[in-house]
């Protein structure tokens, strides 16, 4: 099951699931040891919040769960990772229970189009990077969600209540926040701390190129 800490079930909710195999030494690197399966994989809820996932072979399981379109926190990323423990013929009934967080939206003013494209062969991205810090120097990244002819967007999950810092990053243009002030593009530190309830909002403009970068 995936539920609510209400203890509402959440369907469609996305569950990613890995065995930890157990691990053995060879040529100074670690490695799966001989006949330890590794499995991983990605399944949905149902209507009613549950899953299945048949014939998966006796072992440690790590299970992750997030719900696309909605403020809940995959456990995976903010908390300790849920896990289970298989045993042959045995069935697991796993409860993921994801805490309700809010949205971080970050708007990227680049009207005249300054901030190039980084080509990485067959994929391509902006070239720049947009997340958070919290803890002792974690990082989550968000992902761009949408792309207009003045910018583009970026957005993730974050928990209310904790202190982070917005961190933005590129070699390429210098930016300003809402009121003009100069931000920081060698990699940006701006604390702040979620409201419950209340999604996170910030905006940003490139107004030019880094002197000597082309």
């Amino acid at each position: 099951m995936v539920t609510s800490e209400d203890g509402k079930p959440l369907p469609g909710a996305v569950v990613l699931y890995r065995s930890i195999p157990r691990l053995e030494i060879m040529g100074g690197r670690a490695q799966p040891a001989a006949g330890e399966p590794v499995v991983d994989g990605l399944t949905a809820s149902d209507a009613a919040g549950g899953f299945t996932v048949p014939d998966l072979p006796a072992g440690h399981y790590i299970v992750c769960a997030e719900v696309p379109l909605a403020a809940y926190l995959n456990p995976c990323k903010w908390s300790a990772t849920p896990s289970l423990t298989l045993s042959s013929d045995a069935v697991g009934r796993p409860a993921i229970v994801l805490k309700k967080g809010v949205f971080l939206r970050v708007h990227v003013n680049d009207p005249v189009g300054l901030l190039p494209m980084l080509d990485l062969g067959t994929m391509s991205r902006r070239n720049l990077i947009v997340g958070v810090r919290f803890g002792k120097g974690a990082f989550l990244g968000a992902r761009e969600t949408n792309t207009d002819k003045t910018g583009f967007d970026y957005e993730m999950v974050i928990p209310a209540g904790e202190p982070l810092s917005l961190w933005v990053f590129s070699r390429h243009v210098t930016l300003t926040d809402s009121k003009g002030s100069a931000v920081d593009n060698s990699g940006a530190m701006i604390p702040f701390q979620a409201v419950a309830g209340q999604d996170q909002s910030f905006t940003l403009n490139v107004t030019g190129h880094v002197p000597g970068v082309q």
